[in-house]
């Protein structure tokens, strides 16, 4: 098959050959002849090219090493999964069904021999990753286009989120933790054993960073334009399960973008504006705005007061459709998609875990729910979500019909957030990400891991991390725009100015202070900035940014938005009639919400929370880890915030200056963990 690959030369369609060797694991491995442990695996390259063709110099050859990679890509997405998801708070196990290895995770009393405590895997990324960035020539061109640089982009991003997993899973920065450290191929054990050896190969997350990131910048700079590859394949089917569905990938998100990975080592080392100006390149350049991603909570599951009206609420349940089995997922930016069965490649075991049996055998018209659960919704998940408010429009306001003119307030009511909703057989359990069956509610499957995808990125991963930076910086006023409005033109019109008459003088209130509409909340400072240091709102960008189709994340569990048809009524859309919605909704507001959130940590923790800015960052800091909660649970990447938010509350000093540890203690007080996570180095698992 080899030579097959190697006659085409045109780089048009991507042989089916080649992207068969993706989605199937009959390639032979390195050709090395270990014995099977763990460092000969790590030696694997998922490639027979690396030893016939080392120094890939065909301009085919990109596509097979990248495919190779993908496919160690795959052999990750189970430990990164669970490692991320059990590590965190919001999914409890079952002491008679869940398997050891993931009840050792979810306590912290994993060891050595835990199935899942792997670096190996990571490791064969990297190593297949150094061999190619070794061995390809990055300057091949087909007249003037140079037909490997995105591949070589793309590699390099690939190492790079692999060492950001090992240094959030081993180390982080805690005192005396380390991991191996390498850039170029390794092809024996004796070589792997020297480098385990080396004191000068040992890094922890900011090392690493600090030795990485260089390159991809440098990288970036000369390539400003590089997009993540698709081989000319953007959509291609993999296959159809036993139980008959079929599945397709889109090429393109199996890669991560630099400019999304160079962001997150940023904001891991707390280097906050460089991290906010590479999200903020790559969704500039790309033109990439948050979707409607709305839900709602279902009618059996909430009573909404006597003045609710869905006339201006009812909205298409399309959050879960983010997780929908499409060839192109909406508002996912990477993802590790898995084969269909064991015959067509790799498996995963996590949606049984949660439920779906999805390499079920049995004929069905939807994936088939096995009854052993393993990993269900916790009650620190329900207890956050349900207490959520959800935000309406009543049914008549001034004694009028709302059907007659705009409403002139919005209410709220704790009718939890409609990224948990719960739906039944009585409903079409595609529309929520939590189905229950009635004949047995002590079970709740998770419909967001049934078609055998693990989510790295979405666009709402890379705005809300970018809502991180920014408030870090100490624009949190910004940082809760992205909550509530979203990025966009409409910004400027929400800046804190004191009202003006018809003749042009201040209006004052009954003391004597100007009248500053209530509504309006951003400093002119921070939309400055948005127009500068970021260029969402300058003369380049604006046009894509103007208002138009652009959401706020919280929206998506806390119905903030008129129905559509009143938008259009309204001669407004988007962020700009949510903008003119929101001005009736003076309960969201930053002042109002990060003031209960200082008040709910105060009670909490015991601490003494102030009014100064550094107190606003922390109280602002904590309420994005709650949306992340509502917006990421489930997708493997919990503990990976966790640690994170709690290393920068203890770099911040803040209320007491051990904060975070005894932040990271009471979240995860209710997996009953097994040791002391007062102290950050047992926050990580044991090397291996």
């Amino acid at each position: 098959m080899k030579n097959s690959i190697l006659k085409y030369k045109n780089m048009g369609r991507v042989p089916f050959c080649i992207l068969r060797k993706f989605v199937s694991f009959a390639v032979p491995l390195f050709a090395l002849l270990f014995t099977l442990n763990s460092c000969s695996d790590m030696l694997e390259t998922d490639n027979e090219s690396m030893v016939s063709n080392p120094e890939l110099n065909a301009k085919t050859d990109s596509v097979f090493y990248a495919l190779g990679i993908a496919q160690a890509m795959q052999q990750v997405a189970d430990q990164y999964f669970y490692i991320g998801e059990l590590r965190g708070e919001l999914v409890t196990v079952d002491e008679a069904n869940t398997d050891k290895n993931l009840k050792e995770l979810a306590n912290y009393s994993a060891s050595l021999d835990n199935a899942y405590d792997s670096s190996y895997v990571f490791y064969k990324v990297i190593n297949n990753c150094n061999y190619y960035l070794a061995h390809r020539d990055s300057t091949l061109k087909t007249g003037s286009t140079n037909v490997a640089i995105d591949e070589y982009i793309a590699v390099a991003a690939w190492r790079a989120w692999a060492y950001l997993q090992l240094a959030r899973i081993y180390c982080g920065n805690a005192d005396g933790l380390t991991i191996p450290f390498y850039t170029e191929p390794l092809t024996s054990i004796s070589q792997i054993e020297a480098k385990a050896a080396d004191p000068a190969c040992q890094k922890n997350l900011s090392q690493i960073v600090e030795t990485l990131a260089p390159e991809l910048e440098m990288l970036l700079s000369r390539y400003p334009n590089t997009r993540v590859p698709d081989f000319n394949e953007p959509i291609h089917p993999i296959g159809t399960t036993n139980w008959g569905e079929s599945k397709a990938i889109d090429m393109s998100k199996i890669f991560v973008p630099v400019q999304v990975i160079l962001g997150d080592m940023y904001l891991e080392t707390a280097q906050y504006q460089k991290a906010a100006e590479k999200y903020a390149d790559y969704l500039c350049r790309y033109g990439v705005m948050p979707e409607e991603r709305f839900s709602f909570r279902m009618k059996d599951d909430i009573t909404f007061p006597e003045d609710y009206s869905l006339d201006f609420n009812d909205m298409t349940d399309n959050y879960s459709f983010s997780f929908a089995n499409n060839s192109n997922p909406k508002d996912v930016v990477s993802y590790i998609p898995m084969a269909v069965s064991s015959l067509n490649g790799k498996t995963s075991t996590v949606p049984l875990a949660f439920g779906y049996d999805y390499y079920s055998i049995n004929q069905s018209s939807d994936c088939p729910r096995a009854d052993n659960i393993q990993i269900q919704p916790s009650k620190a998940f329900y207890e956050l979500t349900d207490s959520a408010d959800y935000y309406y429009y009543p049914t008549s306001y001034n004694g009028q019909s709302v059907n007659t003119s705009y409403p002139t307030n919005v209410k709220r009511y704790k009718a939890g957030d409609g990224r948990a909703s719960i739906t039944s057989l009585n409903s079409d359990p595609d529309l929520a990400i939590l189905y229950r069956n009635p004949s047995d509610v002590t079970k709740t499957y998770v419909s967001k891991v049934k078609n055998a995808n693990v989510y790295l990125y979405r666009t709402s991963t890379i705005y809300l991390h970018l809502a991180e930076a920014l408030n870090a910086m100490e624009y949190t006023d910004a940082a809760f725009a992205i909550l509530k409005n979203g990025i966009s033109t409409y910004l400027e019109n929400l800046v804190r100015k004191p009202t003006l008459d018809s003749e042009g003088k201040i209006v004052l209130n009954v003391d004597g202070t100007p009248r500053i509409e209530p509504y309006k909340y951003m400093s002119q400072k921070s939309v400055d900035m948005l127009g500068t240091t970021l260029p969402f709102l300058n003369a380049q960008y604006r046009e894509i940014f103007n208002a138009n189709d652009v959401y706020g994340i919280h929206a998506h569990g806390s119905c903030t938005y008129n129905r559509k048809e009143n938008e259009l009524a309204q001669s407004a859309k988007g962020s700009r009639a949510t903008a003119l919605g929101s001005q009736m909704n003076t309960h969201y507001l930053p002042d109002v919400i990060i003031g209960e959130k200082m008040k709910e940590i105060a009670g909490k923790y015991g601490v003494s929370v102030g009014t100064s800015k550094a107190d606003s960052v922390a109280a602002m800091l904590d309420l994005l880890c709650d949306e992340y909660a509502k917006e990421f649970a489930f997708e493997g990447r919990r503990f990976y915030d966790l640690q994170r938010i709690a290393r920068h509350f203890n770099e911040m000093g803040i209320w007491g200056g051990n904060f975070g540890s005894l932040w990271f203690v009471e979240k995860l007080s209710g997996n009953r963990p097994q040791k002391d996570l007062r102290d950050p180095r047992n926050w990580y698992l044991p090397f291996k």
